[in-house]
């Protein structure tokens, strides 16, 4: 084994100082939100049928068009508002 591997012993100790900190009634709690946290994350990332086409209950939504504009360093487009580059990082003047 090496140095990093987890042990069996070593996830019992994490187990048991968890339950002392957290108590066996906030356990189940914490156990519930990070199943839903979980499910959630499938959910949203879910891309539907086995295909991998995006499944009919799933509808795309319209976002407003973004005002953007040419940074003069990289020449990237970076939306109005945004005070840096996101590519290069360099500033952009305030309009």
């Amino acid at each position: 084994m090496g140095l990093g591997a987890l042990q069996p012993g070593h996830l019992l100790v994490i187990l048991a100082i968890v339950l002392i900190i957290f108590g066996p009634g906030k356990l189940g709690d914490i156990g519930k939100a990070l199943g839903q946290g979980v499910r959630e994350l499938k959910k949203g990332t879910d891309l539907g049928g086995p295909d991998g086409s995006a499944s009919s209950a799933t509808t795309a939504t319209v976002s407003p068009a973004v005002v953007t504009r040419l940074c003069p360093k990289c020449r990237a487009a970076v939306p109005e508002q945004d005070r840096f580059c996101g590519v290069c990082g360099n500033a952009m003047a305030a309009i």
